[in-house]
Formats: structure tokens, C-alpha cells, sequence
């Protein structure tokens, strides 16, 4: 088992303590230590309270094994479902959705948490979709809309570290594109070039982009919403692909805006034309690893919570866990984000709120 972090790595979780969230402040000492994973517990010297030191982590209240709860969540990014990975860990199904929700819930956390200020030259945006309880085609009136149907998943990443940098699961509309898009844009560094952005050919990226990375000015008089300017140094090119009896017969390459630029970043990224072709990969490789969104699966989500916390899963270990085959190194490590491949349990023991 892997050594613990040290206790200057944690944080006090009272509220009302001034040190809150705040860790290597040397106001941590450990009182006992107790249970099989030898967990200890740790007091405050400024407030006087008293936690364990897994409190806001995603093995908080577990009740099995740290071992265990390291090969529920493996399995589960291997592409096993609920009850195949019950059966094999030999936990109840119960354990492991449990640790599906708290995991999830603290991934989310940490992918806010250490997935900013990230510097990109390009961005690709894609939108994958699954279902849940079942198909969009088959709900009936009695159906809720909102908990079954198709659901998908709204995806950024950086085509040259492969770096996932939003992900906004839902329906597929254009509040939601709006949401990944306006979230892409806080997690790209502010100063310095704009990145050139490919989508397919969903018309809700052009004003979804155009507020998110453009410059807006309010006109003089009474009007009070802001007016949108192209910037001179924005490129968006749009990938589109053109099917017939569901088999791709043409792509078509559509500049949107900065056309005259548009070889130059090419060349610059090191490519032959404009192309979709990372995020796609990612689309194929999340497919496997998740069994919730393989196409044809008896494993899909029943609600929704559960499907978008095993997608948060599949996001974070994807970027600080999963080394790239091509890089060699994971995306976050070569994003800069990180300096070593994140283990699961590295991953399920630390506390998002008391990163810094």
C-alpha cells in the first residue's frame, strides 16, 4: 500500500476555523491512528477540532478496504459494470455505487480545482452522446425527459497534450454548448494568443464562441446588452461530415472566421489539413473505458446522477492517471498540470478542498 501524504498536505475541515482549507500551515497533529488502513485522525491546534484525515475525499465513511475501493474504481475505468465489478472485488453493489457517487462528486472537484491558467494553441469541441434508462425513441408519454432519453456529453480538449479541459454532461442544446464552451474559456491562460478553435457543424458554437473568446463593448444610448467584435487573431473553422446510409462520403472544411490564418496554425500544429481527429480518439477511448456509453450495453445508467459521476471518473483519471501511449507522459503532465502519473488511490485520497 501506498505510503500516506503528509500531514502538511492536509487541511483543517471546520468551517468556522481560520485555517479552513488552507494546508502546510503546521496546525495539524495526529492524535491516533486506528483501523485496518491505519487512517489517522487528526486535531487542529487553532480551533480544537478533531476529523479523520479522510474527510472530503472520496474515501471518506468506506467501509471496505482501501485496497478494495482502489480495485472497484480500476475495474469500473476497465469497462466493467455495477455488478460485474461486485462480483469481482467482491464488495456488495451497493459499495460500489457508493463509491461511484463519491467519487465522482470529489473528481469534478479536483478537475476544477487543478484544471486552469492551461496554456493551448488549439481546442477542439465535440458533443458524445448515450442514454440513459433508454433510448430517446422510445420514451413514452409517462417518461420523464429530463431523468431518460439521450444525454450527452460536451467536451473541450487540447488536440496537442490531449488534455480534457470541460466536460458539461446534459441534453444536447445550446445552453449546454454555451456552458462548455464559457468553461473551456476560464481554464485557458488570459494573456497571450487566442486558440484556434474546430467544431463540427453545430450552429451554436458561432455566438457561443464569439462571447466566450471575442471582445464585446457596449454601444452608447439606451442599450444595455453588449455588442460581440471578432477578434483579429480568433480562428474558427468548422470540420462538418457528410453521410450517406450512415457511412462518411465527404468532410468538408468550413473557416468560419480568420480564414487567412488558418494554414499558418495548421503548419504550426503540425498538420495536414484542419480535423477533428483527437477528440474523436478520445470519444472512441472513453467508449471502452466507460461501459456506460458503449453504444449497444445492457450497463447503461438507470439515473442520471450516477452516469455523469462515472463520467467525471473517466475524465479525471483519463488527464492525471492514463499515460498517453503517444506522449508517454499523461495529458495533465504534459499540460504542465502535473509532475508524475497520478495514482487511483493518490487520485481517491486527495481532498479537493484543500488544494492549492
Amino acid at each position: 500500500m501506498e505510503a500516506r501524504p503528509d500531514v502538511h498536505s492536509l487541511c483543517c475541515m471546520n468551517e468556522e476555523c481560520k485555517y479552513f482549507r488552507q494546508n502546510g500551515l503546521g496546525n495539524l497533529t495526529i492524535r491516533k491512528v486506528y483501523g485496518h488502513d491505519r487512517i489517522r485522525y487528526l486535531r487542529c491546534h487553532h480551533c480544537g477540532c478533531e476529523f479523520s484525515e479522510r474527510r472530503g475525499s472520496a474515501l471518506f465513511n468506506t467501509k471496505i478496504p482501501e485496497e478494495k475501493a482502489v480495485s472497484v474504481i480500476d475495474h469500473l475505468d476497465e469497462g466493467c459494470g455495477v455488478k460485474s465489478t461486485a462480483k469481482l472485488v467482491k464488495v456488495s453493489k451497493d459499495a460500489v455505487r457508493r463509491l461511484i457517487r463519491e467519487t465522482g462528486k470529489t473528481s469534478q472537484q479536483i478537475h476544477d480545482k487543478r484544471v486552469r491558467h492551461v496554456r493551448v494553441r488549439a481546442l477542439q469541441f465535440d458533443e458524445k452522446w448515450s442514454f440513459i434508462r433508454k433510448k430517446q425513441g422510445h420514451l413514452s408519454a409517462l417518461d420523464d425527459a429530463m431523468e431518460s432519453g439521450d444525454h450527452w456529453d460536451t467536451i473541450s480538449m487540447d488536440p496537442q497534450s490531449k488534455l480534457i479541459l470541460s466536460l458539461v454532461p446534459g441534453k444536447r442544446s445550446e445552453q449546454t454548448i454555451r456552458a462548455a464552451v464559457v468553461d473551456t474559456a476560464k481554464r485557458v491562460v488570459k494573456h497571450g494568443p487566442r486558440p484556434a478553435i474546430f467544431t463540427d457543424g453545430e450552429e451554436a458554437y458561432k455566438k457561443a464562441i464569439l462571447q466566450a473568446f471575442g471582445t464585446s463593448y457596449k454601444a452608447p444610448g439606451l442599450r444595455r446588452t453588449p455588442i460581440y467584435r471578432v477578434p483579429a487573431d480568433l480562428v474558427y473553422t468548422q470540420v462538418i461530415k457528410h453521410r450517406q446510409n450512415g457511412k462518411v462520403v465527404s468532410v468538408e472544411i468550413r473557416p468560419i472566421w480568420g480564414k487567412g490564418k488558418l494554414s499558418t496554425i495548421i503548419a504550426v500544429l503540425g498538420w495536414n489539413k484542419a480535423n477533428m481527429s483527437a477528440i474523436e480518439r478520445l470519444n472512441g477511448t472513453d467508449r471502452t473505458r466507460n461501459s456506460r456509453k458503449a453504444r449497444k450495453t445492457l450497463r447503461f445508467s438507470k439515473r442520471p446522477w450516477y452516469h455523469d459521476a462515472m463520467s467525471w471518473i473517466s475524465v479525471v483519471w483519463y488527464n492525471f492517471h492514463h499515460v498517453h501511449r503517444t506522449l508517454g507522459k499523461t495529458p495533465a503532465m504534459a499540460a504542465g498540470l502535473a509532475d508524475h502519473p497520478f495514482s487511483t488511490l493518490e487520485l481517491m485520497r486527495l481532498i479537493p478542498g484543500g488544494m492549492r
